[in-house]
């Protein structure tokens, strides 16, 4: 259990860190739309939800192999572990932007990391216990993968898609 917390927390650092530099990757590249669909191509909340799902999505790949693999529920864990870190990112930046009536950049940053902490939490705390199938999560990991192409692609005109 020690090694699977210790891979839980090292997972929490390769996502800050991968994250951030998801951030830039669409630009360094030259605007290249293949790396828009996985790397934020604007400055939209939905764009940098990408900046924990993906480096969350390869991490879990490496970890199944390393350790997840003894827990039949690790896959969905990890996923709900995602959506809700993804959900802690877009709540406390619409909260805090709400109630303040603008964004900083190292409150943007805190949610980030936080969104990343609960992540991490949430899989170390419930994968010992998870009774859920690997492909419930490998679906719902596909299906916010597949809305992150289209709607990088496609962007509707709501709030969370568009630039603050």
């Amino acid at each position: 259990m020690q090694e699977f917390r210790r891979s839980v927390w090292i997972g929490f650092l390769w996502s800050i860190v991968f994250g951030t530099v998801l951030h830039f990757l669409y630009g360094w590249t030259g605007e290249n739309r293949v790396v828009g669909l996985y790397a934020a191509i604007n400055e939209s909340p939905w764009e940098h939800l990408k900046l924990l799902f993906f480096p969350v999505l390869v991490y879990t790949v490496w970890e199944y192999i390393w350790v997840g693999h003894r827990w039949k529920g690790y896959v969905l864990t990890r996923a709900e572990g995602a959506l809700l870190g993804m959900l802690t990112i877009t709540a406390l930046f619409y909260t805090y932007t709400g109630i303040c009536g603008r964004h900083w950049l190292w409150a943007d940053i805190l949610t980030f990391v936080l969104g990343a902490a609960v992540t991490a939490f949430w899989t170390w705390k419930h994968t010992p216990h998870a009774k859920g199938g690997s492909w419930l999560g490998i679906l719902l990991f596909a299906g916010v993968a597949v809305c992150f192409g289209i709607f990088s692609l496609f962007p509707p005109t709501v709030g969370i898609f568009t630039v603050p």
